[in-house]
């Protein structure tokens, strides 16, 4: 089993674009091989253990230390054998383009080695890792690094807001009542959400809608809730939920629900 230990985010400045900062680790010899989910976060993962391998899609992936997972419409699954320990930082959607100064569009659905896209920040990153033994100790250099890259004047603060609303404000029905309601036209959400997230606005609203019905039928379902999913995550109808949730995860819900396979399922989580 492994477990993952979340660690809120201390600095002021990193809280609208950092999510949390996390540490997984197993403590015998383990090969993992499970299902990663479509997911609205950014990671970037650093590897303190064996080699990371990954499978998205038809592509194949070997990793160095030090990469990042962009967002992902597709499934795909991770593989790594031994005594597992692993840093990662999440971000939200359009939470990375103020440390990397690159349009996020460019690694859509990829596993992306850092010092490809900044060298500086990967030697940062790198440097840190020798600091201490102290996952906690670790946590804070993590921020510092962080701190030093990070330039919020990349994106201003009204696309800040219109994309933090979009993603997070269940309140619209529609991508155009959301548009007339910020006074802004659909191209203007539409260039924002790709240069930041990577993702048009209609696809990044499924990648969000998908992710919230796969956390609630791993953590709180029971057998006669399925209906009550459709209608609380807003899809249409039984028929159209189905559809899109294989789409994301490679499967039906009922036999997702019964597979335990994802990476989700496999985790015990503490916070701090």
């Amino acid at each position: 089993m492994l477990s993952v230990t979340r660690y809120s985010v201390r600095s002021a400045r990193l809280k609208p674009w950092v999510k949390f900062i996390w540490y997984l680790k197993t403590d015998e010899n383990i090969l993992l091989n499970n299902k990663l989910l479509p997911t609205d976060s950014i990671d970037i993962i650093l590897n303190l253990s064996d080699i990371i391998e990954y499978k998205i899609g038809n592509q194949n992936y070997t990793t160095n230390n030090i990469h990042f997972n962009g967002i992902r419409d597709k499934y795909g699954f991770i593989i790594q054998r031994g005594n597992i320990r692993v840093m990662g930082i999440s971000f939200y959607p359009f939470g990375l383009y103020p440390f990397l100064k690159v349009p996020i569009s460019e690694f859509n659905g990829q596993i992306v080695n850092l010092e490809q896209v900044s060298d500086i920040f990967a030697k940062k990153l790198e440097d840190s890792l020798n600091k201490t033994s102290s996952v906690e100790k670790y946590v804070l250099y993590l921020e510092e690094v962080l701190l030093s890259i990070l330039e919020e004047g990349l994106i201003e603060n009204k696309s800040v807001k219109i994309l933090d609303s979009f993603i997070y404000d269940n309140r619209y029905s529609n991508i155009k009542s959301f548009c007339d309601d910020m006074n802004i036209n659909i191209k203007t959400l539409e260039r924002i959400c790709l240069k930041y997230t990577g993702y048009t606005p209609k696809i990044l609203k499924r990648i969000c809608r998908f992710k919230m019905a796969s956390n609630q039928l791993i953590r709180t379902y029971k057998n006669n809730e399925l209906f009550d999913f459709i209608y609380e995550n807003e899809y249409y109808d039984q028929a159209h939920f189905i559809k899109e949730f294989k789409e994301f995860s490679g499967t039906s819900p009922i036999k997702f629900i019964s597979e335990n396979k994802t990476i989700k399922e496999n985790i015990r989580y503490s916070y701090l």
